[in-house]
């Protein structure tokens, strides 16, 4: 079975209209996806969330409804993952909703299978992270810990993830690393952004240098 063959049951969640019909019109775009309900705000969607138990929530996220997104973060653990679709916020901000739940953030550009690959690899259990919020969480982060390394290397990698390290530190574009792993290359994307946000890297030659400094690969 390929990962387009499971129907993931969506909420979607934005403030506007337009926002609400144009999320729902870009998921309907794949096969993948069902929207299961919509609301207006993080805080009406707890509702829906509990009656509906959807596989994952999208939240288009406004810049006053960051409190509100990491409370629903909070509320849907037990339920379903969220991930947030808006501007890259400050990283307190960005901190505070990962640490109160939050599955997954992509930035307001990203395409339909983008966000689809996204929802996919979430409801598998996964965290997704696009590259700049990764890479702003890695320059953002003030805590140095042993050997300077950032404390984001504290949350340790998956095995997914470890392989994907593998295959960039042999200099594999993700093209070739999604066949190698018989993934999308936007998920293989996902994967190289969580890697570069858990060892505090900025790049991917930095991500591999720290990873063989810390024996977590062997060149």
């Amino acid at each position: 079975m390929s990962e387009h063959d499971v129907t993931i049951r969506v909420l979607v969640v934005a403030r506007q209209p337009m926002a609400r019909a144009g999320l729902r019109g870009l998921l309907a775009e794949r096969g993948d996806l069902y929207v299961v309900g919509q609301a207006g705000s993080p805080e009406q969607a707890v509702e829906p969330l509990t009656e509906l138990a959807p596989d994952v929530v999208l939240v288009a996220l406004h810049p006053d409804e960051a409190r509100e997104t990491s409370l629903l973060g909070l509320v849907s653990r037990s339920v379903a993952p969220v991930v947030a679709l808006g501007e890259l916020p400050l990283v307190p901000a960005l901190r505070a909703l990962l640490s109160a739940g939050l599955r997954g953030f992509l930035l307001p550009d990203a395409t339909a299978d983008e966000i689809g690959a996204a929802l996919n690899a979430v409801a598998q259990g996964l965290t997704v992270l696009a590259p700049a919020v990764g890479s702003l969480l890695a320059v953002g982060n003030p805590v140095v810990v042993a050997d300077g390394l950032t404390a984001a290397e504290v949350e340790a990698l998956t095995e997914r993830e470890r392989e994907v390290l593998q295959l960039l530190a042999v200099g594999l574009p993700n093209k070739i690393i999604a066949a190698r792993l018989q993934i999308s290359e936007h998920t293989v994307k996902f994967h190289v952004g969580a890697i570069l946000a858990k060892l505090g890297a900025t790049s991917r030659t930095e991500a591999v240098t720290r990873a063989v400094r810390q024996g977590l690969i062997a060149l």
